[in-house]
């Protein structure tokens, strides 16, 4: 009887044994997990980083490009209102010294 309780001691030892060795196995694979976790969480991070800045960088340029655009219609548009302008700017030139031309002569 006496040998009969010290095998059963013995298997439960070994059961605990090997309970504890599959615990210990399972707390290590776990914990690489969560490592491996982490560094593709880090890496998915980076890699949203970099995406947002190259967007944020390719917005800023198409911006940069409709902003020139639009100074170079505003440019324009000034050139052929300065154009017009001094055309007016001329022709009442002209006016003014035939005026003063005629009461010179009638005077």
């Amino acid at each position: 009887m006496e040998l009969l309780i010290r095998k059963l001691i013995e298997e439960v030892k070994e059961t605990e044994d090997i309970a504890d060795k599959i615990v210990k196995e399972a707390e290590s694979k776990a914990d690489k997990i969560i490592k491996e976790a982490h560094l593709e969480s880090d890496k998915l991070k980076e890699k949203a980083k970099k995406e947002t800045f190259e967007k944020g960088k390719l917005m800023i340029e198409k911006e940069e490009k409709l902003a020139k655009k639009e100074a170079d219609n505003i440019i324009n548009d000034s050139i052929r209102e300065r154009e017009e302008i001094y055309k007016k700017a001329i022709k009442k030139m002209d006016n003014a010294v035939k005026i003063i031309v005629k009461r010179a002569v009638e005077e």
